[in-house]
């Protein structure tokens, strides 16, 4: 991960960039914890993405926000599909899988989730922490296209 230091500024937001930036990721931890809403985080960096004039921080933020978002909901539907392969559907299987101990199947898929959902939030914490000081961390396969499109 490779970054640098930002003078800092005011977003056309009306408000200092680093707070901005703060609000985008804040939301985003808030929304991932919650149920089904996990699935649309990006939606939180796109708006700031769209409504910020001036400051390429706030743009390059939000773009990689975004993007993390976008590989949460990609994990979170793939690990929901192979939720819903294992859970039976009628009562003769799940009486068959719970005496064949199948539920040991969803537990795993559950906190496999859990502790991906963890390590994402923990990075979208030190990815907040750094852009509150206004240091830009570019995360590795996100931060090219992040910078590519906050030129724009």
């Amino acid at each position: 991960m490779s970054g640098f230091v930002i003078q800092p500024h005011r977003s056309s937001l009306g408000m200092d960039a680093n707070i901005a930036v703060l609000i985008v990721y804040a939301a985003m931890i808030v929304m991932s914890w919650i149920s089904y809403v996990n699935w649309v985080t990006f939606a939180v960096p796109l708006v700031f993405f769209f409504l910020e004039k001036e400051s390429r921080f706030v743009k390059f933020e939000a773009i990689q926000a975004c993007a993390i978002g976008i590989v949460r909901a990609i994990i979170a539907i793939i690990l929901q599909i192979v939720y819903w392969a294992i859970v039976p559907r009628n009562i003769y299987s799940a009486v068959r899988y719970v005496y064949g101990g199948g539920w040991g199947a969803t537990v795993a898929v559950s906190v496999i989730g859990y502790i991906i959902n963890a390590a994402l939030s923990l990075l979208i914490i030190y990815v907040a922490f750094k852009a509150f000081q206004y240091k830009q961390v570019e995360l590795p396969g996100i931060g090219p296209f992040a910078k590519k499109m906050s030129e724009k």
